[in-house]
């Protein structure tokens, strides 16, 4: 016990003569079993002082630039500002132009891929009596809640079917959550066309 307690004390001086930087004599070798500890070398406040100028100008520089084009304003609603074509906004679910079934077979996995848990889909068997999509099962519930959706895209990445995309309406606010809660009806119902799209080159 007695030789334990020498090896943990002489293994503490070690460590801290070590940590002691100049101090420490010359030519000291601490063995194997003690950390050397790196420091930094000291701070020069001038260089300091320089980068933080430099990074000071490069920031304004940004502000100035913009200064030359002017401000711009756009009278909303009446103007919109364009949205590029890839823009992901308001979801439509879709039907087959030539049969006019829903494309949607209920399978899921939109509300797999979903990660803010937006999407619930209830699916439901095809009778020959009431076929609604080509497939075997179609969704008798699908409903999304906007108040949710973080607008990322999986659920149309995931279709298989392309039964889901995204359009370029964003104008969806509204008083309510339980208003923000699109059903299956509203979703296949054709949005208003109220955003325009970006042109080549804009």
């Amino acid at each position: 016990m007695s030789e334990q307690r020498e090896r943990l004390s002489e293994a503490g001086g070690r460590a801290s003569r070590q940590d002691a930087g100049p101090e420490a004599p010359r030519g000291y070798n601490p063995g194997a079993d003690v950390i050397e500890v790196v420091r930094h070398p000291a701070r020069n406040p001038a260089a300091g002082a320089y980068r933080t100028f430099g990074e000071t100008l490069r920031g304004l520089k940004t502000t100035f630039a913009r200064i030359a084009e002017g401000t711009t304003t756009i009278q909303y609603p009446e103007e919109k500002t364009p949205v590029y074509p890839r823009f992901r906004g308001r979801h439509k679910l879709h039907r087959f132009e030539d049969t006019g079934l829903e494309k949607c077979v209920g399978c899921s996995l939109c509300a797999a891929a979903c990660p803010a848990d937006c999407i619930r889909v209830v699916a439901a068997e095809n009778t020959p009596e009431n076929r609604v999509s080509a497939g075997e099962r179609y969704a008798a519930v699908y409903e999304i809640n906007l108040s949710r959706c973080i607008f990322c895209g999986y659920c149309e990445v995931a279709c298989p079917f392309d039964a889901i995309t995204m359009g370029h309406d964003y104008e969806m606010s509204d008083y309510t959550r339980s208003d923000l809660i699109f059903t299956k009806e509203m979703l296949l119902a054709e949005p208003i066309e109220r955003t325009p799209l970006r042109a080549e080159g804009e």
